[in-house]
């Protein structure tokens, strides 16, 4: 039996793990009495609209860094945060590559007061926790045997580990090409929480990464995935976004193929949002989705 977790429904502009991700780092912010919110992002984040629409509704500036000088700001992601009243910046790429370093912080001080950072994908230490949440809701109602969960930073399935208080096996995605590091990476945010290699190891026991359903990398997509798109809504009535949950949907579906039948099992799709993406993916393929 499969049940779908609808994140997507949390909040029509801030929704699905973006909001999780947002919600403990604006806590934090309001805590250390910021009044604005530095991220970054590429030219069609999820993270960036949402971030832009949270801030916001909780009355802060915010500034997004975006990743490439050719970026298009007029498209309909970055027209939407600023719309919300967020101050783009762009930059190359190469200077996005270093965005973990020390020199690219000094640097944002230098440009902006009074701020709180929040990293890429909300991917530190409250984006993870917040993910958290989504685990023990589905654990509450369900308590399936398997979940499959987009990844794109590993910080959503990372708090749905620490959330794991079960035999539950979380499958997660890879929406990018080459994202075998991503179990690398929720190690380090396990460890960075247990500082116990063997909890850690004992914690991961229950992870699979499929890495073969990213359709050619990141944001790439083709006639099948949105043929499978469109048959997925005809039959639910659910709209997948074409950069995460589309291709996670279409790899819980492949793996069911496999099971023929045998033995009956509850899983559990969770619907990480991200619809405003589809926009930007109608016009590039000039053909409606949905």
């Amino acid at each position: 039996m499969l049940y779908i977790k609808r994140d997507d429904l949390i909040h029509p502009e801030v929704s699905g793990n973006k909001w999780r991700k947002l919600r403990l780092n604006i806590d934090q912010a309001k805590f250390k009495g910021k009044k604005r919110i530095v991220t970054l992002g590429g030219a069609h984040s999820n993270h960036i609209a949402a971030t832009a629409k949270a801030a916001e509704l909780y009355g802060f500036e915010s500034v997004g860094i975006i990743r490439g000088e050719d970026a298009d700001l007029s498209n309909p992601t970055l027209s939407f945060a600023q719309s919300c009243g967020m101050q783009l910046l762009k930059i190359s790429r190469s200077d996005y590559r270093n965005a973990d370093s020390w020199d690219f912080k000094d640097w944002l001080k230098e440009r902006f007061e009074n701020f709180y950072f929040i990293p890429q994908g909300g991917a530190n230490f409250y984006g993870v926790n917040g993910c958290m949440d989504i685990m023990k809701e589905v654990m509450a109602e369900i308590q399936p045997d398997s979940i499959f969960v987009s990844c794109g930073t590993a910080t959503t399935m990372s708090g749905m580990v620490l959330g794991n208080k079960g035999g539950c096996k979380l499958f997660g995605v890879s929406a990018l090409k080459g994202g075998d590091f991503l179990l690398k990476d929720i190690g380090k945010n396990l460890m960075s929480v247990y500082s116990d290699r063997e909890t850690t190891d004992f914690a991961m026991e229950n992870i699979k990464l499929l890495t073969d359903y990213h359709f050619g990398g990141f944001a790439k997509l083709n006639t099948e995935l949105i043929t499978f798109m469109q048959s997925f809504y005809s039959e639910t009535s659910i709209k997948l976004d074409p950069i995460y949950t589309a291709k996670t949907a279409y790899a819980m579906v492949e793996m069911a193929k496999m099971k023929h039948n045998k033995n009956p099992e509850k899983w559990v799709l969770v619907h990480t949002g991200g619809l405003q993406g589809i926009k930007a993916i109608e016009k590039r393929f000039q053909e409606k989705i949905y």
